[in-house]
C-alpha cells in the first residue's frame, strides 16, 4: 500500500507518525505546568494568572480551558493538541512549498519539515509553539498569495492570521513585521493595495487593542525575567539556526558546546553560498521570486530580534521563539541544495542525514534522558505523605505539586523563586521565606543541584534547612 503512495504523501504519513510517537514519554517539565495551571484554573482567572507567571498572550491558555477536560491526563491533552497543530503545520507547510518552491526542492523541503527534530519538538510539547507553527505558515501562505492576486478574502484572511498569532505569541508580531515590510514593497506602486495592506494591519491592532494594558503590565512585571538566553552574538545566532535542524534536547547537553553553534554556521553559510549563486545565475523568474520571499523574511526577523534586544536592554531570546522562520530556512535550504551538481547533491545528502540524526537523538532523550520526573515521583510514593517537599531550585517544583503528586504538601525556598509570584498559586501560599522555613517541621529536602551541599533527596527539618542555607551560594544572593 505505501509503495504506491507518491512520495510526497509517504514524507505527510512519515512526519504526522513522528509528531505522535512517544508523545507520552517524556516528563510533564515546568513550562507545561505552567500550561496545564493556565487551562484548569478558573477562565476568570486566567489574566490574573498570565500577568503573575507566564510572559504570553491569553490564546492557549483560553483553549485549554475548552480542550484538557476531554482528557483523564492533562499532560497527554496539552501534547495531543500541539501534536494535531503540528501535523496541520505539515500539511500547511506542503501547500507553500508547492506555492514557492521549484518542483525540484519541495520533496526535500518537506522532508526537512517532517524530520526535523526541532519541528518535532513544537509539536509535542505541551505549549502554544505547536499552535504558532500553524499560525506562521497559513500566514506566510497567504502573504505569498497578495503578492500574486490579492483579494479582500485574502486580505481579510491575512489580517485575522495576525490577530491570532499576536494572541499565540508575542514574537509573532516579528514575523508579521517582515511581512507588512514585504508588502509594502511589493505594492510600492499600487496606492489601492498600499491602503488594504494598512486597513488589515489597523484590523490586526484594533483585534490586540483589549489585551494591550494587559501586555504592559506583564511587560513591566517580568522585565527582570526576561533573560532567557545569550546575548544575540553571532555565535548565538549560529546556535539557533544549529537548533532549528538539530534539536536532540536533552542529549544536546552531551554534545561539545560548539558543535550547535557551528553547525548553524555550516547551515548560514551554505544558505547564503547557494543563495548568491542563484542570485547571479539570473533566470527562472518564480525561482528568483522564491529566494527573495525567503531571504527577505529571514533577514528582517533576525534584524527585528537584535533591534527587541537593544530595545528591552538584555537577552529576550531562545530557540522556540525562532519558530516563526523555521519553515522558512526549510524551505531556503531546500532550494538551494536542490541545484543540479555533484557539491549540491553530497551537500543534500549530508544534510538529510544530520536531520535524521536529530530526530533520532531526540527520540532517545525523551526515552532515556528526560523522564527523570517521573522516576521522581516514583521514588517518593514511598516517603511518608504527611511530610512535605522543600525545594531548593524551580524546575521540579511546579510539574509535581500541580501534576505528579498534587496530594502531598509542596514549598519552594523564596530564594529559588527566581522572581516568578508563586505566592498567589491555588490552593495555598507554596513559597517559604526564611521565617517559615525555621518553623517548618520535619520534611522531604528536595536539591537536585546540591545547593546545600549534601545529597539530592533527604529528611529533615526546617530549621536545619534554613541554617543550611544561610551559608549557601543561594543563600549568599539575599
Amino acid at each position: 500500500m505505501i509503495s504506491r503512495l507518491a512520495p510526497t504523501s509517504v514524507l505527510l504519513i512519515f512526519g504526522a507518525a513522528l509528531r505522535f510517537a512517544y508523545l507520552g514519554s517524556r516528563s510533564l517539565w515546568f513550562d507545561e505546568a505552567l500550561s496545564l495551571i493556565g487551562g484548569t484554573r478558573p477562565l476568570a482567572l486566567t489574566r490574573d494568572f498570565l500577568l503573575r507567571c507566564e510572559v504570553s498572550p491569553p490564546l492557549f491558555s483560553a483553549l485549554m480551558h475548552a480542550w484538557l477536560p476531554f482528557f483523564a491526563d492533562p499532560r497527554l491533552g496539552l501534547r495531543v493538541f500541539s501534536a494535531l497543530c503540528g501535523v496541520a503545520a505539515l500539511f500547511a507547510f506542503r501547500g507553500l512549498s508547492e506555492r514557492l518552491l521549484p518542483p525540484r526542492a519541495r520533496l526535500l523541503a518537506l522532508f526537512l519539515a517532517a524530520a526535523s527534530s526541532y519541528w518535532l519538538h513544537l509539536a509535542q510539547d505541551g505549549r502554544v509553539y505547536g499552535l504558532l507553527s500553524l499560525i506562521i505558515v497559513c500566514e506566510a501562505r497567504v502573504a505569498l498569495e497578495l503578492t500574486e492576486r490579492p483579494t479582500r478574502r485574502l486580505w481579510a484572511a491575512y489580517a485575522a492570521l495576525g490577530a491570532l498569532g499576536l494572541y499565540a505569541h508575542y514574537y509573532f508580531g516579528l514575523i508579521l513585521a517582515a511581512h507588512a515590510s514585504w508588502l509594502l514593497r511589493h505594492f510600492r506602486s499600487s496606492p489601492r493595495e498600499r491602503k488594504a495592506l494598512i486597513l488589515a494591519h489597523a484590523a490586526v491592532a484594533a483585534a490586540f487593542l483589549p489585551w494591550l494594558p494587559s501586555f504592559l503590565i506583564q511587560f513591566g512585571m517580568h522585565r527582570g525575567d526576561l533573560a532567557v538566553g545569550d546575548p544575540l552574538t553571532p555565535r548565538h545566532l549560529c546556535g539557533l539556526i544549529g537548533t532549528l535542524f538539530f534539536d536532540v534536547t536533552y542529549l544536546g547537553l552531551l554534545l561539545p558546546a560548539w558543535f550547535t553553534p557551528a553547525l548553524g554556521a555550516g547551515l548560514l553559510a551554505g544558505c547564503a553560498a547557494g543563495a548568491a549563486r542563484l542570485a547571479r545565475r539570473g533566470g527562472d523568474a518564480d525561482e528568483q521570486r522564491a529566494l527573495g520571499f525567503l531571504l527577505w523574511h529571514v533577514v528582517a526577523f533576525i534584524s527585528l530580534v537584535g533591534a527587541a534586544e537593544l530595545l528591552c536592554g538584555r537577552p529576550v531570546t531562545q530557540a522556540r521563539y525562532f519558530a516563526s522562520i523555521a519553515p522558512l530556512l526549510y524551505l531556503l535550504l531546500a532550494l538551494v541544495l536542490s541545484r543540479p551538481g555533484r557539491p549540491a547533491a553530497v551537500a543534500r545528502l549530508a544534510v538529510e542525514a544530520l536531520v535524521l540524526a536529530g530526530a533520532v537523538g531526540y527520540f532517545v532523550s525523551g526515552k532515556i534522558v528526560d523522564p527523570r520526573l517521573d522516576r521522581l515521583a516514583a521514588s517518593l510514593q514511598g516517603s511518608d505523605r504527611r511530610l512535605p517537599l522543600v525545594y531548593l531550585e524551580t524546575y521540579y517544583y511546579l510539574p509535581m505539586r500541580y501534576y505528579y503528586l498534587p496530594e502531598r504538601p509542596h514549598f519552594l525556598v523564596a530564594e529559588a523563586a527566581e522572581g516568578i509570584d508563586y505566592r498567589s498559586l491555588p490552593p495555598y501560599d507554596g513559597v517559604l521565606g526564611r521565617e517559615r522555613l525555621s518553623r517548618l517541621g520535619p520534611c522531604v529536602v528536595l536539591d537536585e543541584k546540591r545547593v546545600l551541599g549534601g545529597p539530592a533527596r533527604s529528611i529533615g527539618t526546617g530549621a536545619q534547612v534554613a541554617a543550611l542555607l544561610e551559608r549557601s551560594a543561594l543563600g549568599a544572593k539575599k
